[in-house]
């Protein structure tokens, strides 16, 4: 095997020869790189860029890959190609690794690149992962159809019809082709497969994406499934979903302005659709599921209108996303997870303040398993999985749980360090008529059956139950009759300041000025049900639930 040993000018990169004598591999051999102007030419061998690099991403200008030459690019390494990227080599000359361990990653521009792409698949055996191509036209059969040892199932959505169609479906309506439209993956598309077997890797095999790609979008299905596309990521490297350009999302369903996409976790026993808003703070959304969609990811989204959606270079970054990162310290922000000793499924809400307004978030997707257990918020126009608030203040948002099967569950509340010590969270549970106070604890234990109300949880924030707003004594005395709440001055001081109603869903009902009389009244026109009244004055903030009956 012909050798070369030479440094690049620019950095240092770490490309390691690796070649196979009498059946073992060796990784020290000289290194088969030479440069050519501004080129990177990789000639007569098997070169290995790894994630030991003295610089990760790799980062070059042009990249030539001869005729009798092959690069690999290991799992968890990065390499960019800011220029020409060319293959002589064929599918074979450009490898991208991935196991359970990580996935290679490449940013490139030129198109048609000859390639081989893996994509690891965890779990367990028959497990489901929702599946995009990075190649131009990937055939399906035989590479992601059944193995001799294994079976299988590949699932396009059809909007349309809100149905799953399988791959082997050629004779009933709707059939594959009327789904699908040809036998290959669609640039773009996600799809649902589920193979037998454990530690599975597929491999992509074709000319490499790059560049613009778009795909139509459908509005005509059944009411429950209505605009909901299966979309996938197209490229090489993973997206960033949100990046400030590269993006065209103005046919999707905007919610608390941002755009959200739902991805599948069965990978981590979750059971349950993970969401992920673009405009979440943090980059963290529930489930498991970040604002990095990894190679080979499909996800869901939700369209207004028939329409497209697309995607450029600009939204690729290298992020070696798990195929689905830890939770991001963002201030007041608190996630809950309900996991139970019945099954291995769990599910999550996430509820984050700081937004503009307390309106959207993420709709709650409903499992695949009809025993896997469902947490999410209630607001008027849905059930969220993720839930947008606006700037921190006293409010009590609905919690709703089903349970998939009897048994014992438990809530557990993560990221109460991003409050301050003296804020109250409390869960309160409806069913037994006790509250819980989650900063003391942040594990709740309760047993719950698949046939009780959903509507069981208020999670209350503020000082409305004793903590911190209210720890100064309340100089009023505040109740309601009928639809009129009551504010008594109880001090010996007129005082002034401001005054707010809110419902249940932290939504302002009423804002009104104290007057600096003894007493006053505020008539709501409110149906029945609890509020809360927050009253500002003399730089402390006082809290206090009214319950009011038309």
């Amino acid at each position: 095997m012909k050798q070369k040993l030479l440094l690049l000018t620019a950095v240092l990169l770490c490309i390691i020869q690796s070649y196979a004598q009498n059946g073992a591999i060796y990784n020290n051999g000289a290194r088969i790189v030479s440069t050519s102007g501004s080129y990177w030419v990789v000639d007569n061998g098997n070169v290995a860029l790894t994630s030991e690099c003295a610089v990760n991403p790799a980062n070059i200008a042009n990249l030539n890959i001869e005729a009798d030459a092959m690069l690999t690019v290991m799992p968890k390494s990065f390499l960019t190609v800011n220029g020409t990227l060319t293959n002589s080599a064929t599918n074979t000359g450009l490898v991208l690794q991935s196991t359970s361990e990580g996935t290679a990653s490449l940013i490139h521009g030129t198109a048609n690149v000859p390639a081989t792409v893996n994509r690891y698949l965890p779990g367990a055996s028959q497990a489901w992962h929702l599946l995009s191509s990075p190649m131009v036209a990937q055939s399906i059969n035989p590479a992601f159809t059944a193995d001799p040892a294994t079976s299988y199932d590949f699932f396009t959505w059809y909007e349309q019809g809100g149905a799953w169609v399988n791959f082997k479906n050629n004779d009933n309506a709707p059939t594959w082709n009327t789904a699908n439209g040809i036998p290959n993956f669609v640039a773009g598309r996600g799809y649902l497969v589920e193979y037998t077997g454990t530690g599975l890797t597929k491999q992509f095999v074709g000319n490499l994406n790059a560049g613009s790609v778009s795909l139509a979008l459908t509005h005509a299905g059944p009411v429950a499934y209505t605009g909901y596309n299966l979309v996938g990521n197209p490229y090489p490297s993973a997206m960033d979903w949100k990046a400030t350009s590269g993006w065209g999302r103005s046919s999707l369903v905007e919610s608390g302005d941002g755009y959200v996409m739902s991805v599948w976790n069965d990978a981590l026993s979750t059971g349950n659709y993970g969401e992920f808003s673009s405009a979440l703070l943090s980059g963290t959304g529930t489930n498991g599921v970040s604002q990095y969609i990894p190679v080979g990811q499909g996800f869901m989204v939700q369209a207004t209108s028939s329409g497209t959606i697309s995607m450029n270079d600009a939204v690729r970054v290298h992020a070696d996303q798990a195929f689905l990162k830890s939770a991001d310290a963002i201030p007041n922000i608190l996630r809950l997870k309900v996991s139970g000793n019945a099954n291995t499924y769990s599910d999550e809400i996430l509820v984050e303040f700081g937004h503009q307004t307390s309106e959207g978030g993420a709709e709650k997707m409903n499992s695949f398993y009809e025993i896997a257990p469902s947490l999410f918020t209630v607001k008027t126009d849905g059930n969220y999985s993720i839930d947008f608030r606006g700037q921190p203040e006293a409010v009590t948002i609905p919690l709703s749980f089903k349970a998939g099967v009897d048994g014992n569950y438990t809530i557990s509340a993560n990221q109460l360090e991003s409050f301050a010590s003296t804020n109250a969270i409390t869960l309160e549970d409806l069913k037994l008529s006790k509250k819980h106070d989650l900063m003391q604890n942040p594990v709740y234990n309760f047993v719950s059956s698949k046939n009780d109300d959903a509507a069981r949880f208020l999670l209350h924030f503020g000082g409305a139950f004793g903590i911190g707003e209210n720890a100064k004594e309340m100089p009023f005395q505040v109740y309601a009759f009928g639809n009129t709440v009551y504010i008594a001055n109880t001090s010996a001081i007129a005082l002034k300041g401001d005054v707010y109603v809110y419902n249940t869903l932290g939504q302002t009902l009423m804002h009104q000025k104290l007057n600096g009389d003894n007493q006053m009244q505020i008539n709501l026109n409110a149906s029945t049900g609890y509020y809360l009244v927050k009253i500002i004055t003399d730089g402390a903030a006082f809290t206090t639930k009214v319950f009011i009956k038309r």
